[in-house]
């Protein structure tokens, strides 16, 4: 019998692959007991067997046993080749139609007959149940650290992990800190997003300077989108997409921070990465050709030389046609046109009632609600920590109180601004114009203008009444 040996282990804590080298020494021995040529050996370390990630050594052997390469299996246990009935039907099919021996230390399980496969399945439906109770087990003990607030799995960007007095084992971790080189990353991403910068833009600034992504070392938008709508950021602790609570976890920012950047980032309306990383200009690709609809795109000037006299013009960048390129105009007046209107309109007394959309007052009170909120669940859980309450009640009140915090946070939503355009209008206008990268400048346009630049006869100065600039309703 042409022998192949798998051998896996779920969890490889220290990386020595030590439980996968005993597993492959017991499988020989077992190999010499029945007088079987060990062929090959199949090791999957730290890989569990009961989930959908895929398992390459067994693959591998899979396709050697369907190939003849090998007609036998060894493995410690039945548990380490599998433990889901539906993949031991697939062994049991391959023992039938590929003639498949398997022996597994300590016991011979003869597949090939009625009693062996029995005895197959009913090992493997044990092995599943623990499996299952395992898993059960494990989600109780994950909500009870989200209930206290600790955090669970590997510390995120921008913090580092302490450790209880062991600081040796996963289930002592009570908290993160903040982990300064990178909170400054994260900080700094924050403000630009609420000076309203585009996501390409910061990532692209990121890449230039040479700092190192969360895992791999370049950005993307991705991933800085979830990093800074992370509520672990702001002191809060997420359970299953919602937060349920405050968080041991140090904040990198204040609450109010967190909820302007998830309002700006998942407001609907938001386009800045639309926008494209080739439109430098205001109006590029956004003002329309009076004469046959097509985009406008900007031009830079050019040197033209007379044909009659020889004397030589530098002309100014401008806007032209792309499509039928009869219509130009120069690019710096048909801009501070377009500006004007729109700092004027915004400087207007109603343009907070029209474009705001916020209430102050309301979100104050909103952010109040939620502070009592988050003190009740304190409460609650050192109630439970002192077995002054059952794990029965706590569940009660948590699951109470976080359908009371989810419906908070979205009236806090609503409350607050959600566009640009909102941040933009009342005050001084101009000068918070001025400051606003190209892309947030475009979005405003965008959102509110449609300009057309119509056709005029050549020579002519620039005339006002050759840009049509309606507004969207």
């Amino acid at each position: 019998m042409r022998a192949g040996i798998y051998a896996r282990i779920s969890k490889d804590t220290e990386g020595t692959e030590l439980g996968v080298k005993r597993q492959e020494q017991d499988c020989r021995r077992e190999a010499e007991r029945h007088g079987w040529d060990v062929v090959g050996v199949y090791t999957d370390n730290d890989v569990s067997a009961t989930r959908s990630k895929k398992r390459p050594a067994y693959d591998r052997m899979v396709t050697d046993i369907k190939a003849g390469h090998i007609n036998a299996i060894i493995v410690w246990d039945v548990d380490r080749l599998t433990r889901t009935p539906r993949e031991l039907e697939d062994v049991i099919d391959m023992a039938n139609n590929h003639g498949l021996a398997l022996a597994n230390v300590g016991g011979d399980i003869d597949i090939s007959t009625p009693d062996g496969r029995m005895m197959a399945r009913i090992k493997g439906t044990v092995a599943r149940r623990e499996v299952e109770s395992m898993s059960r087990r494990l989600k109780r003990k994950f909500q009870e650290k989200a209930e206290k607030g600790e955090p669970h799995g590997y510390s995120p960007y921008g913090f580092k992990r302490i450790l209880d007095a062991d600081g040796d084992s996963v289930a002592t971790v009570r908290r993160d800190v903040v982990d300064e080189e990178q909170a400054v990353v994260v900080r700094e991403a924050a403000r630009r997003v609420l000076a309203h910068e585009s996501l390409r833009s910061i990532v692209n600034d990121f890449n230039a300077r040479g700092i190192h992504g969360p895992q791999a070392p370049m950005w993307n938008s991705t991933i800085l989108r979830q990093i800074l709508t992370r509520p672990t950021n702001a002191g809060l602790r997420q359970y299953q997409g919602q937060v349920i609570g405050k968080s041991t976890t140090e904040p990198i920012y204040s609450s109010e921070t967190h909820d302007q950047l998830v309002a700006l980032l998942t407001d609907p309306s938001r386009r800045s990465n639309h926008v494209g990383p080739g439109f430098k200009y205001l109006l590029s690709g956004l003002a329309i050709c009076g004469l046959c609809g097509g985009p406008m795109r900007r031009q830079i000037g050019r040197t033209v030389v007379s044909t009659q006299t020889g004397n030589s013009k530098r002309q100014e960048p401008s806007y032209n046609c792309s499509e039928c390129f009869k219509v130009r105009r120069k690019q710096a007046p048909v801009d501070e046109l377009v500006s004007e209107i729109l700092i004027a309109r915004l400087s207007r007394a109603d343009a907070l009632d029209l474009f705001a959309h916020t209430d102050t007052a309301a979100a104050d009170e909103h952010r109040s609600q939620l502070s009592a909120l988050d003190a009740k669940l304190d409460i609650v859980a050192d109630q439970f920590a002192a077995d002054e309450i059952t794990a029965t009640q706590l569940k009660r009140i948590t699951s109470r109180l976080r359908d009371e915090r989810v419906q908070l946070e979205r009236l806090l939503r609503a409350a607050q601004p959600r566009t640009v355009i909102a941040n933009l209008a009342g005050g001084d206008v101009r000068a918070k114009w001025e400051a606003m990268p190209i892309a947030a400048q475009r979005e405003v346009v965008e959102s509110l203008l449609t300009v057309t630049i119509q056709p005029s006869g050549s020579g002519r100065r620039f005339d006002p009444e050759d840009v049509s600039i309606v507004w969207r309703t």
